[in-house]
């Protein structure tokens, strides 16, 4: 008994091992490190871009304040389900994001309010696009911070920044934006597994065959 006891102790460990290893690396490809886009200043110093930010029930001139852009360049685009967000015009441009590594960004400032989160002011007040809100520090009311957006440059394509939402698909992606799943993965070759798409997750998307949506 104590040896068949000791069996399906061995059995349950090594079950275990491999359960591990699967959790591991799984968990390793939804949690896949997203990038901005690097840039070399001297070849692309800056470029027109547009950010996806979702309605949240504000109006074109509170979208266009927050994210520091034109109320003329900003486009509604009405999605499958009946929402109406909006596609944001700005001007993208490289700067150093460290002492190594240099992206591009679209800034803007935003003076914080009263119970904002690094979370909330991501997903709610930029679209999930924001990137390190606060630099891990806790936000002070009526503070003003400058928050990053990544966004995109290409010679060929103009590039949107989209934060990925509940039940999204690239499929689903690439016909809100007339383009292909090929060219989304092109631009994005950190996603890895095509099947696997995570809200939050923020893509740069290639806006049809001729720049436009």
């Amino acid at each position: 008994m104590a040896k068949q006891c000791s069996s399906c102790k061995h059995g349950f460990i090594f079950f275990l091992v491999l359960f591990m290893q699967h959790l591991h690396t799984n968990t390793a490809a939804l949690t896949a490190r997203w990038q901005p886009m690097h840039c070399d200043a001297s070849i692309n110093p800056s470029c027109n871009s547009f950010l996806y930010a979702t309605s949240e029930g504000r109006s074109l001139s509170k979208i266009a304040a927050v994210f520091n852009a034109n109320a003329s360049f900003l486009q509604p685009i009405k999605r499958p389900s009946g929402v109406v967000d909006v596609l944001v015009g700005v001007p993208c441009t490289c700067e150093a994001i460290n002492d190594t590594m240099t992206a591009l960004f679209h800034d803007t400032e935003y003076k914080v309010e009263t119970d904002d989160t690094p979370n909330t002011v991501k997903s709610k007040i930029f679209s999930g696009l924001a990137m390190n809100v606060g630099d891990g520090r806790a936000l002070i009311s009526a503070d003003t911070i400058t928050v990053h957006l990544p966004c995109g440059c290409s010679s060929a394509k103009v590039l949107l920044s989209y934060a990925v939402q509940e039940e999204d698909s690239l499929p689903k992606i690439a016909s809100l934006f007339r383009t292909r799943v090929e060219d989304i993965l092109y631009w994005n070759s950190k996603l890895g597994d095509p099947n696997i798409l995570q809200p939050g997750w923020i893509l740069f998307v290639p806006m049809g065959v001729d720049g436009s949506s």
